[in-house]
C-alpha cells in the first residue's frame, strides 16, 4: 500500500482480469489504504500458517441499534 501496509489474501486466477491488472474487493483497498488505480505489489508467502484462533470482536459504534444474538446473525 501506499504507507508500506501489508495484508494476507488468498489469490485466485481470473482470464477476465487482463495483465498486469489484478482485482481486489473494496475490504482490501481499505485494509492497505488504496484506491483504485494505485499501484500494489503482489508477493507469494509460503510462510503463513493456519490459525487456531480467531477473534471476531464488534466495535462499539458499529453494533449501535443492533439487536439479537449477533453470532446468529452474522455470522452463522
Amino acid at each position: 500500500g501506499k504507507k508500506r501496509r501489508d495484508t494476507v489474501c488468498i489469490v485466485l486466477v481470473d482470464d477476465t482480469c487482463e495483465q498486469p491488472k489484478i482485482r481486489m474487493n473494496k475490504v482490501v483497498r481499505s485494509n492497505l489504504r488504496v484506491r483504485l488505480g494505485d499501484v500494489v505489489s503482489v508477493h507469494q508467502c509460503p510462510d503463513v500458517k493456519y490459525g487456531k484462533r480467531v477473534h471476531i470482536l464488534p466495535i462499539d459504534d458499529t453494533i449501535e441499534g443492533v439487536t439479537g444474538n449477533l453470532f446468529d446473525a452474522y455470522l452463522k
